[in-house]
Formats: C-alpha cells, sequence, structure tokens
C-alpha cells in the first residue's frame, strides 16, 4: 500500500505544472479537498492561465505545510470572497490571523485593474521571418 504525502512532490510539481492534473498524489488529495480549493485554482487559472494560475496554487498547497488545514481554507474563503487572487493573498490573510489581526479584507473599489497585455504581437517583430 502507497501512502503519498503531498508536500514532498509540491516542489517538484511547481517545477512542471503540466504534471499538476495526472500526479497521482494530486489526484488522490484532490479527491478529498473542499470545494474552496477547487474554486480557487480555477479563479487562479482563469485570471493566470494554466501553468501560472496551476503554480499560484501549489504555493497555496505549499502552506499545509506549516498550518492547519482549517486556517489556510478559511483564508482561501476570505481571498475568494474579497476578490484576491494570488498565493500571497492567502498567505497574507493566513499569518495576519495566526498573529491575532483578524480583520476584514474587500477588494479596493477604486484599484484601478487593467487587462493582461497581449504579447503576441511580439512575435511579428523577429525582423522578416
Amino acid at each position: 500500500q502507497w501512502s503519498l504525502l503531498p508536500e514532498h512532490y509540491l516542489e517538484l510539481i511547481l517545477k512542471r505544472p503540466q504534471a499538476f492534473e495526472s500526479a497521482r498524489v494530486i489526484r488522490q488529495w484532490r479527491s478529498n479537498w473542499p470545494v474552496c480549493l477547487e474554486r480557487l485554482l480555477d479563479k487562479f487559472c482563469q485570471k493566470q492561465g494554466y501553468t501560472k494560475g496551476v503554480k499560484e496554487f501549489i504555493l497555496v498547497l505549499m502552506l499545509y505545510k506549516g498550518h492547519s488545514a482549517e486556517a489556510i481554507e478559511s483564508a482561501v474563503e476570505t481571498a475568494l470572497s474579497s476578490g484576491a487572487g494570488s498565493s500571497q493573498a492567502v498567505k497574507h490573510i493566513l499569518i495576519h490571523r495566526e498573529c491575532g489581526r483578524d480583520q476584514s479584507f474587500s477588494a479596493l473599489e477604486n484599484w484601478q485593474t487593467f487587462p493582461a497585455p497581449d504579447v503576441s504581437i511580439y512575435g511579428q517583430i523577429g525582423g522578416g521571418r
């Protein structure tokens, strides 16, 4: 019987995010993790694209090494409800709560956001290839 600990594989999967969906340890863990993690993964992938989104999500999963599942999942729920879209936001919420500074987090209403730039145009600047 195999007993796979996800923490042992996350750094490797972070380097090869294409292996995320097929990694046995992730498939087993994913069948048991809460819906909020699935929603966070979807949000990251929609916002940043699949590869960057998976990498960002793995950084959240790595928080399980030093924090309780309840604390992480609560921070994820807060990040989702406030519109935060990065692993750093989840980590920030988590650390603030652990320090006893549980404050409300919300999206900044007047904070200007821009769409991701379309860098595909730069492929045409190759000098007539």
